[in-house]
């Protein structure tokens, strides 16, 4: 998968590494694209981070921000759009070692915002990758009124409001609907 491939040494933290509380805001340069659901996006501009790593017994509380640039296409006409993502992203990491410890209920419940790290490297790409996701809408839109592509012809219908296609093919199965109109 091509989020996969994004990494950035910036977002690993080794837990031993610092005391009680890591405050860091760092700026990824080397992202130029990002898979989304609908389409990969181009990075428009260096994402931004800003992270707060805090301990709390055995568990690490990631809370943070990521901002950034991205280009997307318009569902309905296709043309591009630049999307400023502003989103914000928290989430636990426990120890590995201890899940072996919760019940399987308590494991299920816990996978909501839990993570497990690994020979104490916690590692924040994978919650920037999410937060950057799911701050761009399912249908983009390059403005809510947008009229999109005539379905027969696809000419942009908001660049030529009275466009109007004629096809001489109708659905055989219509006809008797375009009989009606007629009359």
């Amino acid at each position: 998968m091509f989020n996969e491939e994004l990494k950035s040494s910036q977002l690993i933290v080794e837990f031993d590494k610092f005391e009680k509380i890591m405050e860091r805001r760092i700026i990824i340069k080397n992202w130029k694209e990002i898979e989304l659901p609908a389409e990969n996006s181009k990075i428009l501009s260096p994402i931004e981070v800003f992270f707060m790593l805090e301990k709390r017994d055995d568990q690490v509380y990631a809370s943070g921000k990521v901002e950034t640039l991205l280009q997307l296409h318009c569902s309905r006409c296709l043309k591009p759009i630049e999307y400023w993502v502003d989103e914000n992203f928290d989430s636990i990491y426990i120890d590995r070692r201890y899940e072996k410890f919760l019940s399987k209920s308590e494991q299920l419940k816990s996978l909501e915002n839990t993570i497990y790290y690994d020979n104490s490297i916690i590692d924040l790409t994978n919650r920037v990758i999410e937060a950057i996701i799911l701050a761009v809408p399912e249908i983009p839109l390059c403005k809510e009124d947008c009229k999109g592509l005539c379905q027969i012809c696809g000419v942009d219908l908001n660049e030529n409001p009275n466009h109007s296609c004629e096809t001489d093919e109708i659905d055989p199965r219509l006809m008797p609907l375009k009989k009606l109109l007629e009359k």
